[in-house]
């Protein structure tokens, strides 16, 4: 469908791949937004369900642009970068084709990119299937710092990346955030590394996107974005072994990518960040669930560089590894240094009852 010849402020670029059943929800969450001066560019890529049929009967009254993928490209990042190069308005949100919002996202985010904000984004809540909301899940930035995103805040980007972005994601659903279009185009210089992540590339894109801005970072503890999570998320697939070890294979790949930055590598010797308790995520949410046996805990085996080489230091740093990688040993070790504990108790109070006149 033709797109209005006026240059809107907003582009709202939806990348789909096989979210039939969620595309009413997100289109509805798209239309009747408060604020309404955006364009909508609609991207499949090369669904096999009953995508295109349901994006045409939904949007048949509305403009928007349709690009069709023929074959599929396996990369997220890769649809975000075409529907970047297509977008006209000043800013964009990439709204995932799953996710959900409230009414008033576009004009609250909004607000604050006008503020010098150079990326707007807010708390998400997630919701399962039929769009109820999920409790005990966890926002992901809360693992890191569980104070800093209960709070809205400012922070100059550069000092977000260096403090927050470079140890995980703390962008966590790109759903939930707004950014400067001719910033976003500085990402293109990366484009053959963003296209070759399959699950982790957004964490580059921001990290790159935030040290080629020279704007601020706006947090807003707002739950005015809702992400899914559903079976055929990415959030809860898990396959084959070999799968699982090519998704830590790919943290690791990016963790390089990223620390590698000229913008970051002054910041900290490579030991210094291999051993930051902020890398334990990894070792915890992606080696742990490939179910390794003692010599693969032990050795990495997965893992390349510093990050492999700095597992036996964290696992006798840290005691929240020591607890996922070794239950049993940690199991013993608990026991015992609470016999050592009373034992010393006793003993103390045994002595002060012997050196007590009264007695």
């Amino acid at each position: 469908m033709n797109r209005s010849a006026a240059v809107p402020l907003v582009s709202v670029i939806v990348p789909n791949y096989n979210h039939a059943p969620f595309l009413p929800e997100r289109f509805a969450s798209i239309r009747n937004q408060t604020f309404q001066d955006f364009e909508l560019i609609v991207l499949d890529d090369a669904s096999t369900d009953a995508s295109l049929p349901v994006i045409r009967s939904e949007l048949a009254d509305f403009p928007y642009q349709l690009i069709e993928n023929e074959c599929n490209s396996g990369s997220p990042c890769s649809q975000w970068l075409k529907g970047i190069l297509q977008a006209r308005g000043r800013y964009l949100w990439i709204a995932e084709s799953d996710d959900s919002c409230s009414p008033d996202f576009l004009a609250n985010r909004l607000h604050c990119m006008q503020q010098g904000a150079s990326l707007s984004y807010c708390r998400s809540r997630p919701i399962d299937e039929l769009s109820q909301s999920i409790p005990g899940i966890t926002y992901w930035p809360d693992n890191f710092d569980a104070h800093q995103w209960k709070v809205d805040f400012s922070m100059p980007s550069d000092q977000f990346c260096k403090h927050y972005l470079i140890n995980a994601n703390m962008i966590p659903n790109a759903s939930a955030a707004i950014i400067e279009r001719n910033t976003a185009l500085n990402c293109l210089s990366i484009r053959n590394s963003l296209q070759s992540f399959r699950s982790v590339g957004d964490w580059l894109f921001w990290m790159h996107y935030l040290l080629s801005s020279n704007g601020l970072v706006s947090f807003s503890q707002a739950e005015d974005s809702w992400y899914r999570y559903h079976l055929s998320t990415t959030r809860t697939i898990s396959g084959s072994k070999q799968k699982e070890i090519c998704q830590v294979q790919e943290f690791d790949r990016v963790v390089s990518l990223i620390t590698k930055h000229p913008s970051l590598k002054q910041q900290t010797s490579w030991p210094q960040r291999a051993l930051n308790p902020g890398w334990d995520w990894i070792y915890i949410q992606s080696i742990h669930r490939l179910q390794p046996n003692l010599f693969e805990r032990l050795s990495a085996l997965y893992l390349r560089g510093p990050l492999a080489l700095a597992l036996p230091m964290r696992l006798i740093c840290s005691d929240r590894l020591r607890r996922y990688y070794f239950p049993s040993a940690y199991s013993w070790i608990n026991r015992w240094q609470t016999f050592k504990a009373n034992f010393k108790h006793s003993l103390k109070l045994q002595l002060h009852s012997i050196g007590d006149p009264k007695k």
